[in-house]
């Protein structure tokens, strides 16, 4: 028998994603109000496509120096909620169940490590691809390849954004947009 691999999207399935309280830490009103050479920076920080201290130095220029480097990657890392009501219950009992639990997300070094802070069932993720070591982000076919070459394509994959699901479908995986734990564990235990 294949492995049982449930590629799982991190923000905004396994946990809250907390745009707002970030621009808030920073001065910002919204997402619309950051400077678009910021939010460039972070696309290319999320490919690895700069280091933290190119990513600090554009951050530190967009908030026009007013905080140190410790307090901006704290206010970043406030975006990092916890975890989805009922998803620890849910990945437990996958876990237990036989499945393997394989992180496929776009996110930074410095978000990755948050996310293994907060996250109460992390211990359970067993891998993962990551957008920064991948130097692509969802839906680039780049990442759905580097998830089949190291773990073979997932029995389940859940994500929040309908366009990466879209790409996994055109992979051919069993691809499912997360609207609640709820439909999630209705899809995968019945």
């Amino acid at each position: 028998m294949s492995e049982k691999i449930i590629a799982l999207d991190i923000g905004g399935v396994c946990l809250n994603i907390r745009h707002d309280l970030c621009c808030r830490y920073f001065g910002f009103n919204g997402l619309s109000e950051i400077p678009a050479n910021f939010l460039h920076a972070m696309e290319k920080f999320e490919c690895g496509l700069i280091d933290d201290k190119e990513w600090l130095a554009e951050f530190r220029m967009a908030t026009g120096g007013r905080f140190t480097d410790n307090e901006m990657v704290d206010g970043w890392n406030i975006i990092i909620g916890g975890d989805m009501a009922g998803m620890s219950e849910l990945m437990s009992e996958l876990a237990g169940s036989g499945y393997r639990l394989i992180f496929f997300s776009d996110t930074s070094s410095i978000h990755l490590l948050e996310v293994y802070r907060k996250l109460s069932f992390a211990n359970l993720v067993t891998g993962g691809i990551f957008s920064f070591k991948v130097k692509s982000r969802k839906p680039g076919a780049a990442m759905y390849d580097a998830f089949e070459a190291r773990y073979g394509k997932p029995c389940f994959y859940v994500d929040d954004r309908l366009e990466n699901i879209q790409a996994g479908i055109s992979h051919g995986w069993n691809s499912h947009q997360f609207v609640s734990t709820a439909a999630m564990r209705h899809v995968l235990l019945n």
